[in-house]
């Protein structure tokens, strides 16, 4: 009785070690996705930022972006937080110049992130930032 309480223990140890596995990769690369968003914000002015949306998004309703921006900052206020498994939120306020006049600007970036464990990627499931 005592062999097969041990094997039923170690199969059980085993299966939540590969639970956490999959948890710690999703994390991780949702990191990942986090970082390149931030970068891709920053240098880009917002205007490459379809190609993080969640593709059922991506081809409604895409905003144009403007192009005489330049981001002077970006910061995470709150978040990642996740809410389930597959889906997290972070919001971050990003300040923006106008380059025409040079008038400061500072929007709330609330995003939704949701991951397909097809293509095992976080995809964002909000809309990007509009720059006003």
């Amino acid at each position: 009785m005592s062999y097969k309480f041990l094997v039923m223990l170690s199969l059980i140890s085993l299966l939540t070690a590969c639970q956490t596995l999959g948890e710690r990769k999703r994390a991780q690369s949702l990191q990942d996705t986090l970082r390149s968003y931030e970068a891709t914000v920053r240098w880009s002015s917002g205007q490459h930022t379809v190609k993080f949306q969640d593709p059922e998004l991506a081809t409604a309703d895409v905003r144009p972006q403007r192009k005489d921006i330049r981001v002077t900052g970006y910061e995470v206020v709150q978040g990642p937080t996740m809410l389930g498994e597959m889906r997290a939120v972070q919001t971050a306020v990003i300040q923006y110049v106008l380059q025409e006049s040079q008038v400061v600007k500072e929007i709330a970036d609330q995003q939704v992130w949701l991951f397909d464990e097809a293509e095992e990627k976080w995809f964002l499931n909000s809309q990007p930032p509009e720059f006003k």
